[in-house]
């Protein structure tokens, strides 16, 4: 599977799963949040009947169970609280005293009407000390009977005329609640992911600027390379073609005239010594010049040219006791760019060990295919320690490394005193 590059799309897919990551998490915060605001609203709207709406129409005599206090109270009330409580979900509501004894009703509670029920714990707390308590409605308690199961129980201090605590007990339908808590969390979940995703889009949108500008100068420094590489290219060219043309003929026309002199019969015995001494040592310097012409720029620097290139690169190896094998497969179907990289990335393989590494053998192996290109080149020699090297050597694995960084792939350079070298390559095929 082919890995995303570019990285606006990773970035815009991290965002992604950072914000699915989010939701899933807000969504379980907000849920509670709601749970709680919910419950918290519906004991809001119970202090604010008890105290604005109840408190003020309570009759005297209220708290000592006289029924005809109830009935004016009842009369009173009115429609009152049947309105709030169709509009709140409220199922029932009732008024206890401090021992617990129902005060007063509303018309689903009637037959409660002065019987006492114990206070539980938190109903004996809020009666006390004053505020709204709330608890999810036990249909196992007498009181609650005629209350349906799924009920939350809010209740609140009031006072009557006569200063006496009571408890303005109400019985909120569960339903309503959970429908509320709905609300609430969906307004929760998009305040906190709103901005979420506004700012992954900003981010975004900045960062597809910032790629497109870096990605033009990219695209700015690869052309100067390219550039770079032309020039250098022809000034190679140039030189080879300049001494192949003047030194090397020369050389090649004097070596060809000294050898006909010595075979020349009226040449003296000693001249003749001289003279094949001499014509060795001509073509010995013509065949270093040519390799010399090859190191500096091969003939053909194309995908199916590398094995000879290589080859020819390899060739003065013997000269320093070296035996030297070159395998190539798959290269053809590099393109000649690649094939002119891995050129120069063994050219300087090649001179280092050639220079340094005092090895019997060394191996140049190229493989391909359509996707990915690779080079090794392996020396049993004396091997270095890649943190200590020499500054001219530490820049050239450096040089190196930058050119093929330049080209998207990576050079890896392996070594340890005594176990040889491994100068390992791996660049895209095209």
């Amino acid at each position: 599977m082919r890995l995303i590059r570019n990285p606006v799309t990773q970035f815009l897919l991290i965002g992604l799963v950072t914000v699915a990551a989010i939701f899933i998490g807000v969504n379980s915060i907000a849920h509670g949040a709601a749970a709680d605001e919910s419950t918290a609203e519906a004991r809001r709207i119970n202090t604010l009947l008890a105290h604005q709406v109840v408190e003020p129409l309570l009759p005297k005599r209220l708290s000592a169970a006289s029924a005809g206090a109830a009935d004016r109270l009842d009369r009173a009330l009115g429609d009152r609280l049947d309105g709030v409580s169709r509009v709140q979900g409220i199922d029932r509501f009732a008024i206890r005293s401090e021992a617990g004894t129902v005060l007063y009703a509303s018309s689903e509670g009637k037959e409660l009407l002065g019987q006492t029920f114990a206070l539980d714990e938190d109903q004996a707390r809020v009666i006390a000390l004053g505020g709204t308590g709330s608890q999810p409605s036990d249909p196992d308690r007498p009181e609650n009977s005629a209350s349906a199961p799924q009920r939350v129980e809010i209740y609140t201090r009031i006072r009557s005329p006569e200063g006496d605590p009571l408890l303005f007990d109400t019985y909120y339908s569960l339903d309503r609640l959970e429908r509320r808590q709905s609300e609430l969390f969906r307004t929760f979940r998009w305040i906190v992911l709103g901005p979420l995703v506004l700012l992954i889009l900003l981010a975004t949108a900045i960062l597809s600027v910032l790629t497109r500008q870096l990605t033009s100068a990219s695209n700015e420094r690869e052309r100067l390379l390219r550039s770079a590489m032309d020039a250098s290219d022809a000034e190679r060219r140039r030189i080879a073609r300049d001494l192949h043309d003047s030194v090397v003929q020369d050389l090649a026309g004097t070596a060809f005239a000294v050898s006909a002199i010595s075979r020349n019969p009226d040449t003296s015995d000693d001249a003749r010594e001289t003279l094949e001494g001499a014509g060795t040592s001509l073509r010995s310097s013509l065949k270093a010049l040519r390799s010399l012409l090859a190191e500096i720029h091969p003939p053909d620097l194309r995908a199916d040219g590398l094995p000879a290139a290589l080859a020819d690169l390899t060739a003065p190896a013997g000269a320093a006791g070296m035996q030297a094998s070159v395998s190539v497969e798959g290269a053809e179907m590099a393109s000649d760019r690649r094939a002119a990289l891995v050129w120069r990335v063994a050219q300087e393989a090649v001179r280092n060990a050639l220079r340094h590494s005092s090895a019997s053998t060394l191996a140049v192996t190229v493989r391909g295919d359509r996707d990915r290109l690779t080079l090794e080149v392996v020396d049993d020699g004396v091997g270095f320690d890649t943190d200590s090297v020499r500054d001219s050597d530490r820049y050239g694995l450096r040089g190196l490394r930058s050119l093929v960084a330049d080209h998207g792939g990576l050079l890896d350079v392996r070594s340890a005193p005594g176990d040889g070298t491994i100068v390992h390559m791996e660049v895209d095929a095209q």
